[in-house]
């Protein structure tokens, strides 16, 4: 008896950390989307100074005020990331190596600016904030089965912002923002088999939320220009707690042996939704920038990008008692650090009708080694942009760009909290389009 005891905690500490582990992706450093607009990607994500379109509403809501036509944009934006994982010692072990499925993203946006009074604009506005998806090829099989198999997360910004220029060197803008989002995993249970002396799969983890959660934030911005040529500008997207709420559902997972198998599903409750739910922490966002428009046809920009990610330092999950069995609740430590991100990037008026552009950007990680996982392999990322846009007619512009982005290496230096070490080589392609016009 003494031993199955023992098995049974085992199995319990298993399990209670599959289940929790999905809360890192809903906070999802290495998916937040920052880039809202073509223009502003192929500048690099340096906008928040010289912003004057509608992707404004993300970069700097004070870039529409001085709209004087009902303007409307739409877009999307391309993602296709990719993933690989290099084992370490003692576990899973030197040559383990395991990839990411490809996979693409096109999270859309939408903006609508009409100017109610002469340097007034009301924007309406769509866009993803953080979003994306780990799904790592093999997933029966994948040494990391215990931590992710496969996550994805969608969350929605719906922005309503009034902007207007004080001065002809001043413009500000604020309004509230909508946030929706929502959250799925999949990955194995394990449990130690006292027969074998191994740990073995004993259920199958399904975590889907009950319905989307919604929260209220805000955000606000200001444009300044000193002179015709220099413009300064900053923003800000204050944080917000989103609280979820779903069902966790764990599908037993043979193990051939009858004994283990009756133990599992005496003490867990299998093949049985199991209402679940968390609170998660989105960050606060700053933007500072400075632009110069060195000519007539040619402009530089700049900007550092402040994100608060220390609010998320735990995550608590709790899960309902279903027919007398209970999963306790638990905590699960993170302990991020505030991150910034640089940008630099040119705008060329190449022609009357087309447009150049071009940027760079580092972005620092703010994942502790301890914290990275196949849920969640983030690291330091430098990228190079480039785009173009293009004038039809008087009032329509086409605009394309790209960003490579390229992750750093990175290693868990052998203090993942999971024991789970290795090194993470990642890289994403964005490709954004954007079609613009006014009458």
């Amino acid at each position: 008896m003494k031993n199955w005891n023992r098995w049974l905690l085992s199995g319990a500490v298993a399990i209670g950390v599959a289940l929790l582990v999905a809360a890192p992706v809903a906070q999802a450093a290495g998916f937040g989307i920052f880039e809202a607009g073509a223009k502003a990607t192929g500048m690099g994500g340096a906008y928040v100074a010289v912003a004057d379109d509608g992707s404004s509403m993300f970069y700097n809501p004070a870039g529409l005020a001085s709209n004087d036509k009902f303007y409307v944009s739409v877009g999307d934006t391309l993602i296709a990331p990719q993933s690989k994982f290099y084992g370490d010692n003692p576990f899973p072990g030197a040559g383990t190596t395991a990839s990411q499925q490809r996979q693409i993203f096109f999270p859309p946006n939408f903006f609508v600016a009409v100017p109610v009074s002469k340097g007034v604009n009301v924007a309406f506005g769509t866009w993803f904030p953080n979003g994306l998806s780990t799904s790592w090829q093999n997933p029966d099989t994948f040494a990391g089965r215990f931590l992710s198999q496969r996550v994805d997360l969608r969350q929605y910004a719906f922005g309503l912002q009034l902007s207007a220029q004080l001065a002809d060197w001043l413009s500000v803008g604020a309004g509230p923002e909508l946030r929706v989002s929502d959250v799925k995993l999949q990955r194995n249970a394990a449990a130690y088999n006292m027969f074998t002396g191994r740990f073995v799969d004993v259920a199958h983890l399904n975590l889907v939320g009950d319905s989307f959660a919604t929260g209220v934030t805000w955000g606000a911005g200001i444009q300044i220009k000193p002179t015709q040529e220099l413009s300064i500008g900053a923003s800000y997207h204050n944080k917000i707690d989103q609280k979820y709420t779903g069902k966790a559902t764990l599908y037993q997972i043979s193990t051939g042996n009858p004994y283990l198998d009756g133990a599992v599903a005496a003490t867990y409750p299998l093949n049985t939704p199991v209402p679940a739910e968390t609170t998660l922490q989105y960050p606060s966002i700053a933007q500072f920038g400075i632009g110069y428009k060195v000519s007539s046809c040619f402009t530089v920009s700049a900007a550092a990008v402040w994100t608060g990610w220390d609010v998320f330092n735990q995550t608590v999950f709790s899960f309902s008692s279903v027919n007398g069995k209970q999963i306790p609740a638990e905590t699960l430590v993170h302990n991020w650090k505030n991150a910034w991100s640089y940008r630099f990037g040119v705008d060329y008026q190449a022609t009357p009708k087309l447009n150049l552009l071009a940027g760079i950007v580092y972005d620092q990680t703010p994942q502790p080694d301890a914290d990275v996982s196949p849920l969640l392999p983030d690291a330091n990322r430098t990228g190079y942009s480039i785009g173009l846009g293009y004038k039809i007619g008087k009032a329509t512009t086409v605009e394309l760009s790209n960003l490579f982005l390229f992750f750093h290496d990175r290693s868990t230096n052998g203090a993942q909290v999971d024991g789970f070490n290795g090194t993470y080589k990642t890289f994403a392609d964005l490709l954004v389009l954007n079609l613009k016009t006014s009458f």
